[in-house]
């Protein structure tokens, strides 16, 4: 028997009276589920009659509520979920509330819940988790309507597989309660998405202790991006036990202060995308660096040029890369000047400098070759992306 996948939305553009008879005969075939706009309980019970128990072969299912017209349009007195199949391994759930059958589930390894209009408890998602060894995949977005205030008196819990960990939420508080109760194995991936403006890293974190982030013990890579002035920013922790992203709200802030309570002395490679050096940016907090990259569609000078005055800045650095940047006569020069002095004071100079462009817009001849007589590796390409293998 082939398994269907069923992608069904219930607008009232696409709603008609003949899909019971149309879907009747092959319900029973339905691997993944997907319903979107559902208006009422009502509707999604009369579109699919007595479900769960009609799909017997469900491994994944997909609800969500039609638009933002929050819970008094929701009839919490009908439960259609009275007794979900144990093959179901993936559920999301879109302002769609935690009915008991849910709480039940012990087979999920991808758990995606997204709620704006309601607002649940905070152990009741705790207990989902819990209960739920196999996940390997949790992805929480949700505005509580209160800090939870019961995270400090619960167990973390030990999750077994558990190795990408997601949580959006406006309330500081939540998302440690969240972070703090669900613990990612070694390797794991932890996203947090903060959309405060006032809040800051420190708040997220504070009172966690550093163990608990086996990703974050010592990460290698870090970037730095922001697409404009209006886009939240978002810095992107990678290293040999894991990697943490991290999206705020507010693009202004400066992530190297409120980095400061991570680990960024073994970072190799630092990165920045469409954004300044920020006020606070500290060299000396990099002692390990080894490659510096720069994406933006201006001037680097004003950017570098105050960190080419020193040449013993970056003790380690072995490599420049230049991805869309407009790049001057004058900079190449405080950069050949750089690249000499280094070369000719410290053991690690520069050896490598990496100049990208899609419209190829590069630095004379003349100045590529006066920079390639202290520089070992002068790379001047067209294309959209730097290479891979900087450090």
């Amino acid at each position: 028997m082939s398994l269907l996948h069923l992608d069904f939305d219930m607008s009232p553009y696409t709603r008609t009276s003949g899909f019971c008879s149309l879907i009747a005969p092959h319900i029973r075939r339905i691997k993944t589920l997907r319903v979107e706009r559902i208006p009422t309980i009502k509707d999604f019970k009369e579109a699919l009659p007595n479900f769960p128990q009609s799909v017997p072969n469900l491994q994944s299912l997909d609800l969500a509520r039609a638009g933002s017209g929050g819970v008094s349009h929701w009839d919490w007195s009908v439960n259609p979920f009275g007794s979900l199949p144990n093959t179901l391994t993936s559920l999301v759930l879109d302002d769609i509330p935690l009915y008991p059958s849910f709480l039940k589930i012990r087979t999920l390894t991808v758990l995606d819940l997204r709620y704006f209009d309601i607002h649940p408890t905070l152990d009741s998602i705790l207990d989902l988790v819990e209960d739920n060894r196999s996940l390997e995949s949790v992805d929480l977005t949700i505005d509580f309507i209160s800090s939870p205030s019961s995270s400090s008196q619960r167990r973390s819990a030990t999750m077994n597989r558990l190795r990408h960990l997601s949580v959006s939420c406006w309330d500081a508080t939540a998302a440690r309660a969240l972070i703090s109760s669900i613990p990612l194995r070694r390797g794991g991936h932890l996203k947090i998405t903060f959309r405060d403006e006032e809040m800051e890293l420190e708040n997220i974190l504070h009172g966690i202790p550093m163990t608990h982030f086996p990703n974050l013990l010592s990460p290698t890579f870090m970037e730095y991006a922001s697409s404009d002035k209006y886009s939240p920013r978002a810095i992107q922790l990678i290293g040999p036990n894991g990697s943490f992203l991290y999206y705020h709200g507010c693009c202004q802030a400066d992530p190297f202060t409120e980095f400061s309570v991570l680990p960024l002395t073994n970072i190799r490679e630092l990165r920045f995308v469409e954004t300044g050096l920020p006020m606070t940016f500290d060299p000396s907090s990099f002692p390990t660096l080894k490659a510096l990259t720069l994406k933006c569609v201006t001037d680097v000078s004003r950017l570098f040029s105050p960190l080419l005055s020193d040449h013993s800045l970056f003790p380690s650095l072995k490599t420049l890369g230049f991805l869309e940047c407009v790049i001057t006569e004058d900079f190449m020069e405080e950069l050949t000047r750089f690249a000499s002095n280094r070369k000719n004071t410290v053991s690690a100079w520069l050896h490598r400098v990496v100049i990208v462009h899609r419209d190829g817009e590069f630095p004379s001849a003349a100045s590529i070759r006066g920079l390639e007589r202290h520089v070992s590796i002068v790379d001047v390409r067209f294309g959209t992306s730097l290479p891979t293998d900087l450090t």
